[in-house]
């Protein structure tokens, strides 16, 4: 049961999470662009994002190898995070959902950022209350250290009384492209139909 002083935490890592990641954008803007509708084609390479092979919800483990081709959406959350992830969990189901309407449909990957907790059962239990087009995924603490790594996470555990913890964490969703580069954050906080005009333009 999340207690006042984990909200509070986990409002402060909001706060903390989108000052981090406004620095982190400053400093790879040569080498990514935000994408919007109309603005410019994908980059060359990119700084963010790289190979993975993660123990999936969907049962055995997703290699970043197979999507090859594929857009796909990758954020990161834990399953004890009190409301900033299963709100923006809740949000991106009606996003995925929407799009799945109009044909269409996007792979989408929530890798914790709390293995020590988050085994493959309690993600599946905890997926279970969001669609079930979105993938969780966790692995060893090496593992999931490599791919924060790999997309520039900010994550930093955060001691509470009693022994508790709880994370802050970069909590922006990555577009990628077929290639597998980052093409920009979807912006859910714009509303959905920027986000679903984001995700058209690159499928």
């Amino acid at each position: 049961m999340p207690t006042e002083g984990a909200a509070r935490a986990s409002r402060r890592s909001v706060l903390l999470t989108f000052g981090l990641l406004g620095l982190g954008l400053a400093g790879i803007v040569g080498t990514t662009v935000a994408l919007l509708p109309g603005g410019p084609s994908a980059p060359a390479m990119s700084v963010i994002g790289g190979p993975f092979r993660l123990q999936s919800t969907k049962g055995g483990v997703l290699d970043s190898a197979t999507l090859a081709g594929k857009p796909y959406l990758v954020g990161f959350g834990f399953t004890h995070c009190p409301n900033v992830c299963p709100t923006v969990l809740a949000d991106l189901t009606n996003l995925i959902e929407a799009l799945h309407k109009e044909g269409r449909d996007i792979g989408v990957y929530y890798v914790t950022v709390d293995p020590e907790r988050d085994t493959v059962a309690v993600m599946r239990e905890y997926m279970a209350s969001f669609s079930d087009r979105i993938t969780g995924l966790t692995g060893t603490p090496e593992e999931i250290g490599q791919v924060e790594r790999a997309f520039r996470a900010e994550v930093r555990r955060v001691p509470l009384k009693a022994g508790d913890y709880t994370f802050e964490h970069t909590a922006m969703l990555y577009l990628m492209d077929a290639a597998g580069r980052f093409v920009g954050p979807l912006d859910l906080a714009a509303g959905q139909d920027l986000a679903l005009k984001q995700i058209r333009a690159v499928l």
